[in-house]
């Protein structure tokens, strides 16, 4: 199985019955609140969520996100290892 984290060109997830389309070229400083993203933490599985406010790789504190579902989270930014900017995909097939 392939990894995301260290993708370096656009490629494809299944999220439950939705595809997406990830961009991992987009700066992470670059994506903006309200945008959909795979957050891939230092540890563990990727997580796709609502950007709530600006991040920046390095920040002190923690990152804000809403769960597809409207539930507000917090990850503290030091567990982040990268966010890849998420688009659902017109073909779901």
């Amino acid at each position: 199985m392939k990894n995301g984290r260290t993708a370096t060109e656009p490629y494809r997830v299944r999220v439950g019955s939705i595809w997406y389309w990830v961009d991992p070229t987009v700066a992470t400083d670059t994506i903006e609140p309200g945008d959909t993203v795979i957050i891939y933490p230092v540890a563990g599985d990727a997580t796709l969520a609502i950007l709530r406010r600006p991040f920046k790789a390095g920040d002190a504190g923690s990152a804000d996100f809403l769960t597809l579902d409207g539930t507000p989270f917090s990850v503290p930014a030091s567990e982040i290892a990268t966010l890849h900017l998420a688009a659902v995909d017109d073909d779901q097939t």
